[in-house]
């Protein structure tokens, strides 16, 4: 059987252009550089080198030879490299999805501070809805996501990323804007911005209305908190949304009060049950973890 170490000994001896320079540069004695030659000889039943007036030749079928096994000592090379750089997280694919609240600002920092020094890995990042995002871990397209959801599903793992407390966003020349918390009763005949039906917030958020016997003028549904705080600084009404997306309006149209009673904003990992997690990822998720609970401390302490 030919071997990788019979391959590297012809390319370096047509490389330096004789036995001796090939045995120095692989570090193999003269005499075992010519017996893997041999060898090779043999089991290829092809003439590599002729001595034609103490000069080495190389034989038509050696230069042939050379040309794939070069090929092929480059490939096993770039593998020894990849792995490497695999093993010092320096390479890779890593894919993940979140919805709009977290995905607009805390994963994009996360991202840029981890790749930084991983300029080789290939990113794949999307902002998409929780449904969306749900969808793509089932069917085993993305390492991670980040959603709120309460759907159990055999192909899904999750964990909780981080839970922070929705805030009242109000125009700053509202009556209540003076306040330092706005409760549900506050809100009673408010005109109000209120979300669609396709997201788990509007049920949340109306039930805790309901459940008080609080009655707002709903004047519009809208598809994320961000949306609903450039109403909000427009002068269309109140919202109750989530800290994160909140944080871009706060002087520019809007302030935002502590909400009571208290409506809570759970964000989730998401996790193909049938995909290992790479080392890459592994990595990352620390670190998105800690940036989540500073930005959950960051925005608590702003209400």
């Amino acid at each position: 059987m030919i071997t990788m170490r019979q391959l590297e000994v012809l390319c370096a001896v047509i490389e330096t252009g004789s036995i001796t320079r090939a045995s120095q540069r692989i570090n193999l004695s003269q005499p075992a550089v010519s017996k893997l030659i041999a060898a090779l000889e043999m089991q290829t039943q092809l003439l590599l080198f002729r001595r034609e007036h103490r000069r080495l030749v190389v034989t038509p079928e050696a230069h042939r030879l050379y040309e794939e096994a070069r090929r092929l000592l480059t490939g096993i090379t770039d593998i020894a490299r990849l792995a490497e750089e695999m093993r010092s997280l320096n390479s890779g694919t890593l894919s993940v999805a979140s919805l709009f609240a977290t995905g607009h600002r805390l994963v994009p920092s996360v991202l840029g501070r981890f790749l930084q020094e991983r300029p080789a890995v290939n990113l794949a990042y999307q902002v998409r809805s929780s449904n969306k995002i749900m969808q793509w871990v089932v069917a085993n397209q993305i390492d991670v996501g980040i959603a709120m959801t309460s759907i159990d599903h055999d192909s899904v793992e999750s964990e909780t990323l981080c839970s922070v407390n929705a805030v009242c966003a109000l125009p700053p020349d509202h009556p209540l804007a003076t306040r330092d918390k706005i409760t549900a009763d506050d809100l009673a005949g408010n005109r109000f911005i209120s979300f669609g039906s396709e997201g788990r917030m509007q049920a949340i958020v109306d039930e805790t209305f309901d459940a008080l016997n609080v009655k707002r003028r709903v004047i519009g549904r809208v598809y994320n908190s961000a949306t609903a705080c450039g109403l909000v600084a427009q002068g269309l009404g109140v919202a109750i949304v989530d800290p994160f997306s909140a944080a871009d309006f706060l002087g520019r149209g809007i302030v935002t009060k502590r909400f009571e009673p208290r409506v809570e904003y759970t964000f989730k990992l998401l996790f193909p049950r049938l995909r290992e997690r790479s080392c890459l990822l592994e990595a990352f998720l620390p670190v998105l973890r800690s940036a989540a609970a500073e930005w959950v401390a960051d925005c608590q302490a702003q209400c």
